[in-house]
């Protein structure tokens, strides 16, 4: 075979010695990807002591912006887009495979590269409506992982009785949220869709032997919320990895549907007309046996469902640096048959080859981590504890009522990114004493709330099996935890003065939430600490899920669904509505995507 410039997302090659980064290329990439890589090291330098600067000139020099002795005036630094600047190592394509390696050609009108809920969802929407479709992956099977899929309304709502609520001033905080820096088109179309894409879904589980149930809501960001999970058991149990079982059934149907699909197959790169400036006819694929290349070709159109960039370092380094730390800067191998991971799944493929293509990166920078907060003794489906915390430093450092992602995201600025959540047995009878009732992760919308004496139970089940602390004193307790025991006490002190006041002046949190803790104990403790899911976003999209360039055009014959749609979220995904990015970015939009390109609405 001819030698070529790997394709993948592995770090090893030098990012320094990559060609010339051109204003062009800025543009594309947007500011932030490349001031990113002058953060990170990884931006080209004049060597240290080499008294040049950036544009050649002699540093240290009258005029220069510099002092006598090399140091640079902030008020004169600026950053010079030179055509020498370089850039990341995964924006450098591959060499194109040569035509005598390529032993197959498999042509069709849409070809959807990737087997997850949105390529899935995608290839049985057009296939339906009567458009040939080939769909490849990666992976051995179809593949996902979570639970979760939001819609406004759908028949299984209609059952239950539950009303769809007003999006208004729901949208409006979770768009004040992400400081409007989303495409609000996206939202509301997703919005307006979801019964529609979310009933055609609901048949076909049910068709394939899955019951469709309804999670608990949350309470503390101004629900309710509507995620659908899909079981095969007729219960919560599996609502975190539930969607298994859909992606599944929507694999059957594709068959059914005539739908071609190939597994083992690694998308390497698009071919495109015109040097980037025309359409995009199709994909380079490897065989995961190393057995050759195949060419897919495509008449009508190209469809990424590639998933994340989250194991890809390097672009989590240029585009979601805050998450680095939670997941090391070693570059791990890839497994395209992992269905839940909690330190990233996938390397960015799809999003690599838009770039090399010529799309754009979305909008919104940095692109906005899934984070997920431990929640032991929270009452709240993806709630934190809502009473007492401290940090290591044995510190209350935050109100606590706020959702699980966002204490995560505070977590990342505390010692060890750790704190623990403290309470006695009479925590919960407060709680509901307070008119809330407790859920927990993943309850179906049927299921009653749990009572105080089943909380303790599973508190003290938990102590057995080291997911919960338990503690006859405070003393003892900070020794289990690691924390000072003096100052344990008087943080619980100055907190019990707040609960008996019944006014949080250190921190104002809602005052249902403020239960003294009990003097003679027994104490309780759950660690509290930041994970990381996934990231979300990646290529420029418009509302159609088009691929666009630098100017916000579609690039022609180009698509792409699920996570790695741009401008749908920023700052972090916060779980205020869970199931959202399943519910529209996987189903609403492929299904809608599916349809328009059978319907030839899109080019």
């Amino acid at each position: 075979m001819a030698k070529r410039r790997s394709g993948s997302q592995s770090t090893a090659q030098d990012p320094t010695s990559a060609r010339g980064f051109s204003r062009r290329a800025f543009l594309k990439l947007g500011a932030v990807g490349a001031a990113g890589a002058a953060a990170a090291g990884l931006a080209g330098c004049a060597p240290s002591g080499s008294g040049a600067s950036a544009d050649g000139a002699a540093s240290g020099t009258a005029g220069s912006g510099a002092s006598a002795d090399g140091a640079i005036s902030s008020s004169e630094a600026v950053i010079k887009l030179t055509d020498a600047m370089p850039t990341w190592s995964f924006m450098i394509p591959p060499d194109p495979v040569a035509e005598n390696e390529i032993g197959e050609t498999i042509e069709n009108d849409i070809i959807v590269v990737g087997g997850g809920m949105s390529g899935f969802t995608t290839a049985v929407s057009a296939a339906e409506q009567g458009a040939k479709v080939t769909l490849f992956s990666a992976s051995s099977a179809p593949i996902s992982r979570g639970g979760s899929n939001y819609a406004r309304n759908s028949k299984v709502m209609k059952e239950l009785g539950i009303e769809p609520f007003d999006p208004v001033p729901f949208y409006y905080h979770e768009m004040r949220a992400a400081s409007f820096a989303i495409d609000q088109r996206k939202w509301m179309r997703g919005y307006n869709n979801s019964e529609e894409a979310m009933d055609w879904m609901i048949d076909i589980a049910r068709e394939s032997g899955l019951e469709v149930i309804m999670e608990r809501d949350n309470t503390f960001d101004l629900g309710p919320n509507y995620a659908h999970a899909f079981s095969t058991l007729g219960d919560s149990s599996m609502v975190s990895t539930g969607q298994q079982g859909a992606v599944e059934a929507l694999e059957a149907k594709a068959k059914e549907c005539g739908v071609q699909i190939v597994y083992d197959t690694k998308a390497e790169y698009l071919e495109r007309e015109g040097d980037k400036t025309g359409r995009v006819t199709g994909v380079v694929a490897s065989r995961m046996d190393g057995s050759g290349y195949v060419r897919f070709k495509a008449n009508r159109a190209v469809v990424l469902a590639t998933g994340d960039f989250s194991s890809n370092k390097e672009m989590l380094a240029a585009y979601c640096p805050m998450v680095l730390p939670l997941v090391g800067y070693e570059q791990g191998e890839i497994d395209y048959n992992t269905s839940f991971n909690l330190t990233g799944i996938y390397g960015g493929d799809g999003q690599k080859m838009g770039l090399w293509a010529g799309a754009a990166w979305q909008h919104a920078y940095p692109a906005a981590p899934m984070m997920q907060g431990a929640w032991g003794g929270s009452h709240e489906p993806c709630g934190f504890h809502m009473g007492l915390n401290v940090n290591m430093n044995t510190e209350r450092y935050q109100r606590e009522d706020i959702s699980a992602p966002y204490s995560s995201n505070h977590l990342l600025s505390q010692p060890q990114h750790i704190a623990y959540g403290i309470w006695t047995a009479n925590y919960p009878q407060a709680i509901l004493d307070k008119g809330h009732e407790w859920y927990t992760f993943g309850m179906d919308y049927t299921l009653p709330a749990l009572t105080p004496d089943e909380l303790v139970a599973m508190w003290d089940a938990g102590v057995e099996d080291g997911s919960y602390y338990k503690a006859d004193t405070l003393d003892d307790l900070a020794d289990q935890l690691g924390l000072d025991a003096e100052k344990l006490k008087a943080v619980v002190a100055r907190y019990n003065e707040l609960c008996d006041a019944g006014v949080d002046e250190d921190f104002h949190k809602n005052p249902d939430f403020l239960v003294r803790i009990e003097e003679d104990g027994p104490f309780y403790a759950a660690q509290n600490y930041a994970t990381f899911m996934t990231v979300m976003g990646g290529l420029r999209t418009s509302v159609n899920m088009e691929v666009c360039d630098e100017n916000d055009e579609p690039i022609p014959g180009l698509f792409n669904v699920g996570a790695m749609v741009g401008d749908m979220y920023a700052n972090t995904y916060n779980f205020a509505i869970p199931g959202n990015s399943y519910g529209i970015n996987c189903l609403t939009f492929g299904y809608l995507l599916g349809r328009d390109l059978a319907a030839g609405r899109l080019g």
